[in-house]
């Protein structure tokens, strides 16, 4: 038996409530929400990205070279900034899906 109205709260603790199922009626689920980055954004990141790839070899296969100064970051929007750390986080995800595919293929983990 699930105790949370038994117990005034989840575990026991009334303050600790769940959202009512009329608040998440409304809320759109996260696979129903998109983000959009105009042409010219996703132009300075995929830019931005190479420079940092070239900075990051740099310092791998030439550490005694010195780095270019780091340029002046672009002003963003609050929005804009929201949408990009997604777009950086939806990135990330896929690279470490990619290298977990590439080490499956590569028989270097264990069959699925």
């Amino acid at each position: 038996m699930n105790n949370y109205y038994a117990n005034g709260g989840v575990h026991g603790n009334p303050n600790h409530q769940q959202i009512p199922q009329r608040v998440l009626q409304h809320v759109p689920r996260p696979q129903n929400i998109s983000f959009t980055m105009t042409e010219r954004q996703l132009e300075i990141m995929y830019t931005t990205w190479a420079a940092a790839q070239i900075r990051v070899r740099q310092q791998l296969y030439h550490p005694d070279l010195p780095l270019l100064r780091y340029p002046l970051p672009p002003a963003w929007s609050d929005e804009a900034r929201a949408m990009i750390v997604l777009w950086i986080a939806r990135e990330r995800r896929m690279f470490e899906m990619e290298m977990r595919e590439l080490e499956y293929l590569l028989g270097l983990r264990g069959a699925r």
